[in-house]
């Protein structure tokens, strides 16, 4: 059975998802998937995940979503105990047609989703990825966003 998209864990989302049903257990697995969007294509209301330096067309709305920056990561590594969770700082540059390119700045203290208005539309910051470990540098072109675009009602 092949599926076009889904999320696991409540954070991770997976592409063009080929899974097999064991009928004995009643349990799917997981046979191949891809871990980028295809083809820079996003679906209005559906999360998508976009890496770093990458645009999303958000359907046919006109509106493009690149990831352009991590300007801060003070989150704190998953296998330590801090007094304070950070936070994770993105740019996004927000593109529509015929008008110059809008710079945001969305900063999560570790709780999502990160919501912003433009004007007809809610963008939503609903992960960073990876997120830090103790020892293990991240670097800026690894860094993954999850994102939703839905209509402002």
């Amino acid at each position: 059975m092949r599926i076009p998209q889904i999320t696991v864990n409540n954070n991770d989302l997976l592409y063009d998802v080929e899974l097999q049903l064991d009928f004995d257990s009643g349990k799917f697995s997981i046979l191949k998937y891809s871990d980028t969007a295809p083809s820079g294509i996003a679906e209005l209301n559906l999360p998508f995940k976009l890496a770093m330096d990458h645009t999303a067309q958000i359907g046919s709305t006109g509106l493009q979503i690149r990831f352009s920056d991590v300007t801060e990561d003070s989150r704190c590594p998953s296998d330590t105990e801090c007094i304070w969770s950070g936070q994770v700082v993105i740019a996004i540059d927000v593109i529509r047609a015929g008008k110059d390119p809008e710079k945001i700045t969305l900063t999560s203290p570790n709780v999502y989703p990160i919501v912003h208005e433009l004007s007809d539309y809610k963008l939503e910051l609903l992960a960073v990825q990876p997120y830090p470990a103790t020892g293990a540098a991240i670097k800026k072109q690894d860094c993954r966003v999850i994102l939703r675009v839905t209509p402002l009602l």
